[in-house]
């Protein structure tokens, strides 16, 4: 979300302070005019005897060899492939997760005569070709390079006289680039066992220092002038009154040498004063980076142009001025770590407009994202030009002159849902990249803090909108990587601002449930705009709360939040302009803060309902209605679906040893499935009576090519494409089962139509409702039974981009879960937590498991229970929190003493679960051409063949007639591919292969026309 800017240097005296580190000179002066704060900070030091003496004159830049001290430039995550070596000054396009969400790449099959079966996966992956029938011997693998060297003409015996023999043209064979080396995650930095860290302990980041839990509810002031500064100054003394000692203060980071004491005193000016008004405070700055006036002429490399001719902020891509940031901050770390009241320090936000690209301002075509996009692409393709060409669907594709991308709107080309034209392939490749680089260069800065602070500060960032931005290089589709960085401990993120009014669901931006998982601490920041402000403020987009009562109400569904998903909170006065300046709010803070410490007592619980959304995916999506109504939509029915609901990335699946063991899992956007994901699913989810919900789609492609045929091995369904230009919109003819009825007694159109449209193949699966046009089902239920009980599980499919609460609801009464509202208000449920927050007015009948009791945690008494109903009356907007469980259990609980709850002695041990740790190497190469694909799946059914074709062994096959150019057939243009140019042969010149027909492997369906 925009957040505002300000003048870098807030109006305030300078502090006394310790140089920890010798200042480097600038490299040239700079004519600045003096500031207020400057003029300001100079009289009090005059004042008190701390006055700096003048800079020296600026000497030449000299030449100098890199130190330990300074820090290399990030190292970013290759995707899908071993990682790429960097300079120790230069970032490198790491990309890790290229083979996790791919789609269309194209990959070739080498023509052989037969295949033998599925080997292991090592032996699979090192094999080249296909072998002979057997007995034979294995053919030798023939390289790209080899098969464009000319054949040496055969001589034999002419008559007459030889025409002269014409000299052949020289064949231009493109030198097969180097592959990258591996590179070597950063080392870890050791986290003394008194300094601030995040632990996790039953499930539960837990915020620690020095043995204490500091529970995690801050308080954010942005300053920018004195006045300011005495308002927040306030508001800190009014949240220690209430026993709030988690601040955060507003630090524009000026990158500039002339100015970084500037920065350093600011910083230790604020330290001071909130440290003199509450002695027991833990202060996060929260560094907003800016550049210095004129640095375009310094870093050349970093300047480009928004869409509409605007200058940009310098492109994260430049090694050069994020260097320079980097050496600042680990300057300024280590004089705030020399400082005299470091015990009071936590850590650094690090903040550069919450690091990401807005819609209307176009691509980063600056000369430093040239040079990362190319070795990112590098890197992406192995080094292999072939492969790049192929995939890009251009002969003249070259490693060393790729460019950026011109910026075009989505569905410019044609695609109307995901780009999958591979013309268009490099549009996605660039969106990747995109993302990838804001990660590394959050992660390079991460590790710089924690190296020049031996450990001893937290780090955090802003990241990780996934839910919020339909448009595919916003650059925040890195976030599963960012999560398996160790230098990061918290991210932070606002509320959606859409729907944060009493009543809304005020949603969180990301996987919430995905932070906890992964051992880092969400902190939701709660910028709600009050009516008590002084002055107006000029982000409009931000709704005005405009009565106490009404505060109140987001404030407790915001903390309800927090509690059942693992969280914090951040209330913020992001102007300096009082808007949580007075004592009822802290008051609500301090019951809050009990609340919280609380939750330490309790294991976090796995969520009855888990939806799993693919951030990769997002990277090849077009159409902006289609995010609406598969991820954000589908984010707000579960919420107000009455249940207890988990929200994870789809990778976590792989990439965690233990995922939440829920009853219904709903994926949002499942189209890319590779094979480690597929045997994940398969593992821990295909059993134990669980339901799978398969929205819209699923398994269109695998590792960037596309495997529809195979979607059937997750899904349990198989699935095919609808006949071109079918129109959505169905049909439900099967009232009677329990997931019918939660359908409105009218047909299923959605008032955007998606393009493609899929319908699933009813092979023992019960059909509920058919494509009005077409005929051909669209929303099956199939079971499965196994030779075990715990073998059993089931699979929904629903072709229509519709989802209800109602639906939710009953997809997870049939997986067995519990409902603890049917009024579609915002239900937050993680034992023994529950909150609602009341959409409308009216009696509530909130229904609780038999035997349970409730506590309200807001009154502080227990709620009269009818029955197993727990009743109220409710006004509009209303929030009500509750403990609920077993009475003897919630009394122990509300018995604890809270001072043992904030002593942790022994920490535990910092988890490794991760699969392959290293955040540079954890996902499969791309597949080169030439190599076999092939089938990994152990299922031997007849009918597995037949939608999941293996490479068998085969007699040979008579000779064939040569079949002339004329002679083959053209494949009809696939309708997600608007090319038009690329086409396949299926009759091969070679007569020794055998030849498959598109027919032979193709399913007929029989449908009829419907009005």
């Amino acid at each position: 979300m925009p957040r505002k800017k300000q003048d870098l240097t807030p109006d305030v005296p300078a502090a006394p302070i310790e140089d920890a580190a010798e200042e480097p000179k600038p490299a040239k002066p700079v004519r600045r005019r003096k500031s207020v704060l400057s003029s300001f900070v100079e009289k009090v030091a005059e004042a008190v005897g701390l006055s700096e003496p003048e800079p020296a004159p600026a000497e030449p830049p000299k030449r100098r060899r890199s130190t330990k001290a300074e820090v290399s430039a990030p190292t970013l995550p290759m995707e899908d492939a071993p990682a790429v070596a960097a300079a120790s000054t230069k970032a490198t396009a790491d990309f890790s997760d290229f083979a996790d969400h791919d789609f269309p790449m194209p990959v070739w099959r080498a023509v052989t005569r037969s295949a033998k079966r599925s080997e292991p996966e090592v032996q699979r992956r090192s094999r080249r070709g296909g072998g002979g029938r057997r007995g034979e011997e294995q053919r030798k693998p023939v390289t790209a390079a080899e098969a464009l060297q000319p054949e040496e003409p055969k001589r034999g015996r002419t008559r007459g006289r030889v025409a002269p023999k014409a000299e052949p043209k020289p064949v231009e064979i493109p030198k097969p680039e180097p592959v990258p080396p591996f590179i070597p995650t950063k080392p870890a930095i050791p986290i003394p066992a008194d300094a601030p860290q995040v632990v996790r302990r039953d499930g539960i980041p837990i915020l620690v220092r020095d043995g204490n839990v500091l529970p995690p509810l801050f308080f954010f002031g942005g300053a920018s002038s004195e006045k300011q500064i005495k308002t927040v100054l306030e508001e800190v003394k009014m949240a220690a009154m209430s026993g709030i000692h988690l601040h955060a203060h507003l630090l524009e980071f000026e990158v500039d040498i002339a100015v970084s004491h500037e920065n350093a005193q600011a910083a230790a000016y604020l330290l001071k004063r909130t440290v003199e008004i509450d002695p027991e405070a833990q202060v996060i700055f929260r560094i907003v980076f800016k550049a210095p006036r004129g640095w375009q002429h310094n870093y050349p490399k970093a300047k480009y142009y928004t869409h509409d001719g605007a200058p940009a902020e310098p492109s994260l891509a430049d090694d050069q001025f994020w260097g320079e940031a980097s050496r600042l901050l680990q300057s300024f770390v280590k004089k705030m770590r020399a400082h005299e009241l470091n015990k009071h320090i936590l850590g650094l936000h690090l903040e550069r407009g919450e690091w990401f690209m807005a819609k209307d301002w176009g691509y980063d075509n600056s000369e430093a994202a040239k040079i990362k996009f190319r070795d990112w692409c590098r890197t992406r393709y192995v080094g292999d030009i072939v492969t790049l060409r192929a995939a890009w669907f251009d002969g003249d594709a070259n490693f060393d002159t790729i460019q950026v991308v011109e910026y075009q709107p989505e569905g410019a080309e044609g695609d109307r849902f995901v780009r999958s034209s591979r013309r268009q392939r490099r549009y996605v490749d660039y969106h990747l990249y995109l993302s990838d680089m804001t990660m590394a260069r959050i992660e390079d800065l991460a590790h710089a803090v924690k190296e020049a602070s031996e450990g001893y500060f937290l780090v955090g960032a802003s990241y990780g909108y996934t839910f919020e931005w339909s448009h595919p290089s916003n650059g925040h589709l890195a976030l599963g990587k960012l999560l398996r960085a160790r230098d990061i401990d918290f991210i932070a993120g606002p509320p959606s601002y859409v729907s944060r009014e009493p009543g809304g669901s005020a949603p969180f931006p990301g996987p919430i449930d995905s932070f906890s998982l992964n051992g880092k601490l969400f902190i939701s920041e709660e910028d709600f705009k009050t009516a008590i402000a002084t002055r107006e403020e000029p982000d409009d987009f931000n709704p005005t709360i405009k009565t106490p009562q009404a505060l109140e109400s987001v404030h407790w569904r915001g903390a309800g939040a927090a509690l059942a998903h693992g969280a914090g909170a951040c209330w913020m006065d992001l102007w300096g302009n009082g808007w949580l300046k007075t004592a009822n709010i802290w008051q609500r803070a301090a019951i809050i803060k009990k609340a919280l410490i609380t939750r330490l007592a309790t294991p976090l619980a796995d969520p009855d309902v888990a939806v799993l959304i693919d951030e990769r995916s997002l990277a090849y999506l077009v159409d902006p209605q289609a995010f609406h109504l598969l991820v954000q939509n589908v984010r707000e029915s579960v919420l107000r679906a009455g249940v207890s609901a988990g929200f994870y990335l789809m990778s976590d699946l792989v990439h965690r040893d233990r995922f939440p063991e829920a009853k219904l899992y709903v994926f949002l956007n499942a189209w890319d499935i590779r094979s480690d994901l597929r045997a994940a699913i398969k593992q821990k989810l295909q059993r134990d009576d669980k339901v799978l919900f398969w929205l819209y789609a699923g398994g269109l492609f695998e590792a960037g090519r596309e495997a529809l045929e195979r979607a059937r091995e997750a899904t349990g369904i198989a699935l095919k494409l609808q006949p071109y230009h079918s129109k959505s919109g169905s049909t439900i003819i099967n009232r009677r089962h329990p997931l019918c009825e939660a359908m409105a007694d009218r047909p299923m159109v959605s008032e955007t139509q998606l393009e493609p449209s899929y319908f699933a193949i009813p092979e023992g699966a019960v059909v509920l409702g058919e494509y009005s046009q077409t005929g051909l089902p669209s929303f099956v239920v199939k079971e499965f039974d196994g030779p075990k009980p715990e073998d059993r599980w089931k699979s929904v499919f629903l072709g229509e981009p519709i989802v209800t609460p109602a639906l939710i609801r009953s997809l997870a009464q049939m997986a067995g879960a519990h409902v603890y509202n049917y009024q579609e208000d915002v239900v937050h449920a993680g034992a023994p937590f529950l909150t609602v927050h009341c959409k409308k007015a009216g009696a509530r009948a909130i229904a609780l498991p038999n035997k349970f009791s409730a506590y309200n945690l807001v009154s502080g008494q227990w709620q009269p229970l009818d029955g197993t109903s727990l009743k109220f009356t409710a006004i509009e907007g209303s929030t009500h929190s509750f403990l609920v469980g077993i009475k003897e259990e919630i009394e122990q609980l509300l018995e604890l003493d809270p001072e043992t709850l904030l002593k942790m002695a022994v920490l535990p041990p910092r988890e490794e679960e991760s699969h392959r740790e290293d955040i540079a190497n954890f996902d499969v190469p791309i597949m080169r051409l030439g190599e076999y694909m092939e089938d990994s799946s152990d299922e031997e059914s007849p009918d597995d063949w037949f939608l999941n074709p293996k490479m068998i062994d085969l007699p040979p096959l008579p000779p064939q007639v040569e079949q002339t150019e004329t002679s083959r057939r053209r494949r009809p243009r696939r309708r997600g591919d608007r090319g038009g140019s690329e086409e396949s042969t299926y009759a091969r010149k070679d007569a020794e292969a055998p030849v498959f027909e598109d027919e032979d492997l193709s399913m007929s369906v029989v449908f009829r026309k419907r009005d």
